[in-house]
């Protein structure tokens, strides 16, 4: 009996040790063949499905992940792709050769919140007092620019136009935290790339224009914007970079207004395999105006547009400039302080981006 005893009394840790060392070498493989749709090898992929699971208003998500470092997951949300909320916080559960077992739990934003109410009539918790008032905002918006029978073109650009002429590039001094969500550009009218960004998707979103979040950078800073779907095609939407800095009231530019991916590739980096292709220039806001011009088109939109307002921003896209161009007409024009050319250091795909300013200050 002493002999069994004994012999109980090393096998049990034996098996305990092989136990454990048999999970450390296939416990994550393991755990990944039964999760498979909650497995990640790289940031990218991760982010998706972060960003997805605060779509659906998830509090927390399990993962299975591997050749993701622990830096990285510090920076998830420099790409999260949601106006929804952040991941507020990681645990890794388990750490093993193969991979860690992580829980990511997210701050769900009041964007999510107010889009549920203004959709689905669903109540605002508590825990988001304000929401309320992110929400009245909304529905005031919506009410003043948005009219029965738009097209989703039409809405889109009522939204931007309103956005840029009422937002203000910049951070809020007493909440610098506020301007990175929509609360700050729609409330306080302040706002850096993600609150113009976050601002656009909700708008968007309770105008039921199908669009989301873009991450990626721009004059080499982290940078995001929007990606929109109108009529079965998806185009680039950078209404950031259509606000000068510094700001110019209610002036709207339209340079990364409905754009392809050829053309953002000029002054934006992102990761191409992530979002859907943008190829289409139909509802590019140039095309869909009339405002994609050769020479002799050019002169007759820019004296016709002057005649109309002395004090006009005119934009025009070129699609014949070279350098020699032509430009002894605009001695004909009154007013004139000066014009730009976008070619250098910023051109427009294949295209060259103008603007003329008239009878005002532009610095």
């Amino acid at each position: 009996m002493q002999g069994r005893r004994g012999r109980i009394f090393w096998v049990v840790p034996v098996v305990i040790v092989l136990m454990i060392i048999g999970y450390y070498f296939y416990g994550w493989k393991i755990g990944a063949m039964l999760h498979p749709d909650a497995t990640a090898y790289d940031l990218e992929t991760l982010t998706a499905l972060a960003s997805s699971q605060i779509d659906a208003g998830k509090k927390s998500g399990d993962f299975y992940i591997s050749g993701i470092s622990k830096n990285e997951l510090k920076e998830i949300n420099n790409y999260v792709c949601s106006m929804n909320g952040n991941v507020s916080q990681y645990i890794i559960l388990e750490n093993t050769r193969g991979g860690m077992h992580i829980r990511l739990k997210y701050d769900i934003s009041d964007n999510f919140y107010v889009y549920r109410l203004y959709k689905y009539k669903e109540p605002l918790p508590s825990d988001h007092p304000r929401a309320r008032k992110l929400y009245d905002k909304v529905c005031e918006i919506l009410e003043e620019i948005i009219r029965p029978n738009m097209s989703d073109y039409d809405k889109e650009l009522a939204i931007h136009d309103y956005l840029v002429a009422n937002c203000e590039y910049g951070y809020e001094d007493y909440s610098k935290a506020d301007s990175f969500r929509s609360y700050g550009a729609l409330l306080h009218g302040k706002a850096v790339c993600n609150g113009y960004a976050e601002a656009m998707a909700l708008l968007l979103s309770c105008a039921d224009v199908e669009n989301a979040i873009m991450t990626g950078s721009a004059g080499g800073d982290l940078h995001a914007w929007n990606r929109v779907k109108i009529d079965g095609k998806w185009y680039q939407l950078d209404a950031t970079w259509d606000d000068p800095v510094p700001d110019r009231g209610d002036y709207v530019g339209h340079m990364y207004f409905n754009v392809t991916d050829d053309i953002m590739d000029d002054t934006h980096i992102w990761n191409h395999d992530d979002f859907e292709i943008c190829d289409s220039m139909e509802m590019n806001y140039f095309e869909r105006h009339g405002l994609i011009c050769d020479h002799n088109k050019f002169e007759g939109v820019v004296i016709n547009k002057a005649a109309n307002d002395i004090n006009a921003t005119i934009e025009v896209v070129l699609n014949d400039y070279t350098d020699d161009y032509d430009f002894s007409f605009m001695q004909k024009i009154q007013g004139l302080t000066c014009y730009q050319i976008s070619s250098h250091p910023e051109p427009y795909g294949d295209y060259v981006y103008f603007i003329i300013y008239l009878n005002q200050r532009t610095e």
